[in-house]
C-alpha cells in the first residue's frame, strides 16, 4: 500500500513514476491518494481515492479561511482517509508512506499504520524543516518505520539515530515522463511574450516561491549581471513578495519576469524552452524533483554546494556547481553560462538529459525498492 496523500504536486508525480515502474517488474501496489488528484497510474493498480481536501473553490473554502480552519479540517480529513485505509494496511501488511504531510499528523498516521500490524517504508523526500522544529515527531516517524528512504547520502545525518539505522539511499528518478506529457515550448515566442531579446542570456527559478531556494541571492546578483534576464514561475509559498519588490526597482526590473500560480505542463515547456539554464541557490536542501525536471527538458543547472544538489550535477558537463554558496560564486557561474551562449548551454542541457535517464531511470529506482519492500518485510 502506497500511501500520497496529497494528488498533485512533485510528490505525487514522484509516486506516479515509481508506481508504474514498480508495476512494470511485476510488485503489486495499491496506491491511496485524493479525491482530486491529478496523476495517472497504471490501470492495473488498485488505487484509493479517500483523502478529502477543502481546496477547490467553493462556499466552504471561503468560510474555512476566514475562520482560519482550513489546515484543521485537511488535517482531519487526513486522519480520517488514514482510518479507512487501515483494514488494507492490516492486509497488505506493509505500508510505504510518501511523506508531505504536517509532521505531527505523519506520526499519528504511522502510529495507526503499525497498531493495524503493518510494516513501514518512509520516504520524507525532505529531512529538514522549514519554520518550526518537528524534532519529535520526525523521531516517532523514524522509530516505527522498518526502513527510511532518502534521495542522497547528504540526507542521512539529518536523520534521528533510528532514522539513521534504518536509512536507503535511492536517488530521486528522472522526470522525462512529465515533460514527454507538455506540448513543447517555443522559444522565440516565448521570449517575444515576455520582452526578452532574443540573444539574452535566460535563467530560470521554477517551483513553489520559497525563502530557502535562496531567490534573495538570485536578486542579488541580476543588477550584477547586465546580459541576465530572470524568469520566476511558481506559487507563491513566501518570496513572491521580495521578487514583485524587485521588479520595481530601477536598472534590473525590466530583467526580472515573474509568472505566479501552479504552472501546467504546457506553461512549464514553454518556460524551460526560453530559458538557457535553471537555478538552484538553496540554502538547505536534500534533493530536487525540478532539477531532474530541468534535465528532462534539457537545461543545464546552476546549484549551490547545498545537500545532495552537487550529487546531480556533472560540473562542466551538464551544468554548474558553485565554488560557495554565496552571491559572488552564483555570479561567476551565471558569467560562465553567459559565455557559453546558448548553443553551449544546449549542450550542457542535452548532456543533462542523458545523465538523468542513465543514472536516474525509474527502471532502477523500481528495482531498489522492490529490494527495500522485501527488506522492510524482514525487519
Amino acid at each position: 500500500m502506497m500511501i500520497e496523500q496529497g494528488g498533485r504536486g512533485g510528490v505525487a508525480d514522484y509516486t506516479a513514476d515509481l508506481v508504474a515502474a514498480l508495476a512494470e517488474r511485476g510488485v503489486g501496489v495499491e496506491v491511496a491518494t485524493a479525491r482530486d488528484h491529478e496523476v495517472d497510474y497504471p490501470a492495473s493498480t488498485a488505487v484509493h481515492p479517500v483523502f478529502t481536501y477543502v481546496r477547490r473553490r467553493s462556499w466552504a473554502l471561503t468560510v474555512a479561511r476566514r475562520m482560519q480552519l482550513i489546515r484543521a479540517v485537511n488535517g482531519l480529513a487526513y486522519l480520517a482517509g488514514v482510518a479507512r485505509l487501515l483494514p488494507a494496511a492490516r492486509r497488505t501488511r506493509l505500508v510505504h508512506l510518501q511523506s508531505g504531510e504536517f509532521p505531527p499528523l505523519l506520526a499519528v498516521a504511522s502510529v495507526l499504520v503499525r497498531l493495524a500490524g503493518a510494516r513501514i517504508v518512509l520516504t520524507p523526500h525532505n529531512t529538514f524543516d522549514r519554520g518550526q522544529s518537528w524534532a519529535r515527531s520526525h523521531a516517532v516517524c523514524q522509530r516505527l518505520a522498518a526502513r527510511v528512504v532518502v534521495h542522497t547520502s547528504a540526507d542521512i545525518p539529518r536523520l534521528t539515530r533510528a532514522g539513521r539505522e534504518r536509512a536507503v539511499v535511492i536517488p530521486h528518478g528522472d522526470y522525462g515522463s512529465l515533460a514527454a506529457r507538455a506540448t513543447p515550448g517555443d522559444r522565440a515566442t516565448v521570449r517575444h511574450e515576455l520582452g526578452i531579446p532574443r540573444d539574452a542570456t535566460v535563467a530560470l527559478v521554477f517551483g513553489q516561491l520559497r525563502l530557502d531556494k535562496g531567490i534573495e541571492d538570485i536578486l542579488a546578483a541580476l543588477p550584477l549581471l547586465p546580459e541576465l534576464h530572470v524568469i520566476v514561475a511558481g506559487a507563491d509559498a513566501g518570496a513572491g513578495g521580495m521578487v514583485r519588490c524587485a521588479q520595481a526597482e530601477v536598472g534590473s526590473g525590466d530583467r526580472l519576469h515573474l509568472i505566479e500560480g501552479h504552472q501546467s505542463w504546457d506553461a512549464a515547456a514553454g518556460w524551460f524552452a526560453a530559458a538557457d539554464v535553471s537555478l538552484f541557490a538553496y540554502r538547505i536542501a536534500s534533493q530536487s524533483g525540478v532539477l531532474l525536471l530541468s534535465y528532462a527538458f534539457e537545461t543545464p543547472v546552476i546549484v549551490y554546494p547545498t545537500g545532495g544538489l552537487p550529487d546531480a550535477v556533472d560540473d562542466g558537463v551538464t551544468g554548474w556547481v558553485t565554488a560557495r554558496p554565496e552571491v559572488p560564486a552564483l555570479v561567476d557561474a551565471l558569467l560562465s553560462a553567459v559565455e557559453i551562449g546558448a548553443d553551449g548551454c544546449a549542450a550542457r542541457g542535452r548532456a543533462g538529459a542523458e545523465m538523468a535517464r542513465a543514472r536516474f531511470g525509474w527502471s532502477t529506482i523500481a528495482e531498489a525498492t522492490a529490494g527495500t519492500y522485501r527488506e522492510a518485510a524482514c525487519h
